[in-house]
């Protein structure tokens, strides 16, 4: 809203908008986008991909590596994915220390590298696509925003990034003494690779000795 006050021969605009800002608001400005600056193959970027592959064609592998193989198109055409025989990440050891059996630990590790041989198998057979997270929010001719680049999982940054980055901004809106409203408590955030070694190593969290 726009106040016109006359002081002398000057006429003095005031614009005044409200104090309050809903927290919903920050969250409708904050939007996933697409990252085109972005290249890099997603396994050179998050830990726990390491492989390599090799060449072959269609009657080229045995049945241990089925699983690992594919058609990536030019210049390699069917390619086989292997992880390294050691990558287990500190599963296993992870695991006994819970209280795994030696059985539970090791089928926690064979889930997690299937997991992954399927997840480069994707990559390799359909491509990849990076995104960004941003918000631009303006009050009073005022700018505030956030943003994060580099995501290679549209649905982590709708479920987990976007909050992250309207809470940014909302902590910039307080901090310009603005009271932001309905804003959920935050949790405890690690970060993104320790959420993902926290996923890797909650696995199969069953069938322990006693």
């Amino acid at each position: 809203m726009q106040t016109l006050l006359r002081q002398d021969d000057t006429m003095i605009a005031v614009e005044t908008a409200s104090a309050i800002v809903d927290f919903a608001d920050i969250l409708e400005a904050t939007k996933v986008i697409y990252d085109d600056q972005a290249s890099e193959a997603p396994w050179n970027n998050c830990d726990g991909f390491e492989h390599e592959i090799k060449t072959t064609d269609w009657g080229g592998f045995n049945r241990s590596e089925m699983q690992g193989h594919c058609y990536c198109g030019e210049p390699f055409g069917v390619i086989v994915i292997m992880l390294p025989d050691d990558g287990d990440y500190g599963i296993f050891d992870w695991q006994r220390s819970m209280g795994a059996t030696r059985q539970v630990a090791r089928e926690a590790v064979a889930a997690d590298r299937r997991r992954t041989l399927a997840q480069l198998v994707e990559w390799y057979s359909n491509g990849w696509q990076w995104f960004g997270v941003k918000c631009d929010f303006n009050v009073l001719g005022q700018d505030f925003g956030a943003s994060v680049w580099g995501i290679d999982d549209d649905d982590y940054a709708r479920r987990e990034i976007v909050s992250e980055i309207a809470n940014e901004v909302a902590d910039q809106l307080e901090k310009a003494d603005f009271t932001v409203t309905n804003r959920p408590v935050r949790p405890d955030h690690p970060g993104r690779e320790a959420k993902r070694t926290r996923i890797r190593r909650n696995l199969n969290m069953q069938n322990w000795s006693e």
